[in-house]
């Protein structure tokens, strides 16, 4: 199973921009069978940034999925809607789990916590273990699950932590819990020249949808 999300960014009021993203994602599970999740930025991305996830087997999947969305003039239509309130084009990402189950989507009102990082040249399994251990140990303190992701398309190498709390209170609580934790600093000390400088980046996001 492999997460496929596409990324977009809306202007305009808040209100019109999530309506036309919660009605798109509804007419498209219902034409493509499948649960799509709509998750707006709160932090770490730019306003009225929102993404739209699913689960999919894979790119044949993804595409069988998605081919009765051309000929549907409802579909289309609301599509069309979207044109006056996005900014530029949306971008596609497709992911496949290193760690941990993707499991069903998380309920309207769930919190993420996104990471990004890129593996540098050379380091690539003692990223993925460092990755996967860091996953773990964060989980243990806090009880909100994370996993780890490799992006299979965009940037080379890039590797996507998501942790799932219930609410912002839960993002706080395994935000507190890690800060004050000295194993979890000493973790990230470790990560040493794993990474490309500069490369990591965090952003919170919540389902609306």
């Amino acid at each position: 199973m492999q997460l496929f999300t596409r990324q977009l960014l809306t202007t305009g009021p808040a209100g019109d921009s999530l309506a036309w993203a919660t009605e798109i994602a509804s007419a498209a599970s219902a034409k493509m069978g499948t649960e799509i999740a709509v998750w707006s930025a709160a932090f770490g991305a730019p306003v009225g940034a929102l993404a739209f996830t699913m689960r999919v087997e894979g790119v044949a999947d993804l595409m069988e999925k998605a081919a009765p969305l051309a000929d549907d003039a409802g579909y289309q239509a609301i599509l069309a809607k979207g044109a006056e309130i996005t900014v530029g084009p949306p971008e596609d990402r497709l992911a496949t789990p290193l760690h941990g189950d993707l499991g069903d989507p998380p309920p309207v009102g769930s919190w993420a916590v996104v990471t990004n990082a890129v593996i540098a040249n050379g380091r690539y399994e003692e990223a993925v273990g460092w990755g996967i251990d860091v996953a773990d140990h964060v989980t243990s303190l806090s009880g909100m699950p994370v996993g780890l992701m490799m992006q299979e398309y965009g940037t080379f190498g890039q590797l996507t932590w998501i942790g799932i709390g219930a609410d912002a209170a839960a993002v706080d609580a395994s935000a507190a819990a890690t800060t004050g934790d000295a194993s979890y600093v000493k973790k990230l000390s470790a990560a040493g020249d794993l990474f490309v400088p500069g490369s990591g980046q965090r952003s919170l996001v919540t389902r609306l949808g």
